[in-house]
């Protein structure tokens, strides 16, 4: 049974944040989006980038809001969040989501909710 108080923490942790990434028009992004959502801590990704914004032919930028909940400092979940998104050890349990060049957050837009 879920206790109230575990409710209350959750919520009182909620962060959200802007990013930004480059990834392999070879990929499809709703995939690598729903990748990045199975990350631990992360609750909801969105695509924000305009409909009209010009890509390159290889490579496309993609602007995204993620939410997600932390017990501790956001600052260091985030960099946590995004070394699970870009490092690859080539073991088993390889983190790196294929199709993601860069990742970069915008510390200036992580808020409490």
């Amino acid at each position: 049974m879920i206790k109230l108080t575990n409710i209350l923490t959750e919520l009182l942790n909620t962060y959200q944040v802007n990013a930004y990434m480059l990834t392999s028009r070879d990929f499809n992004i709703t995939d690598i989006l729903d990748q990045i959502r199975a990350i631990q801590k992360i609750t909801i990704v969105r695509n924000i980038t305009p409909e009209d914004f010009l890509q390159k032919p290889n490579v496309e930028f993609t602007r995204v809001s993620i939410k997600f909940i932390t017990r501790g400092d956001a600052k260091v979940d985030i960099e946590k969040i995004k070394q699970d998104i870009l490092t690859s050890d080539r073991s088993k349990t390889d983190l790196r989501i294929p199709g993601v060049k860069s990742f970069n957050f915008k510390p200036e837009t992580l808020k409490r909710l």
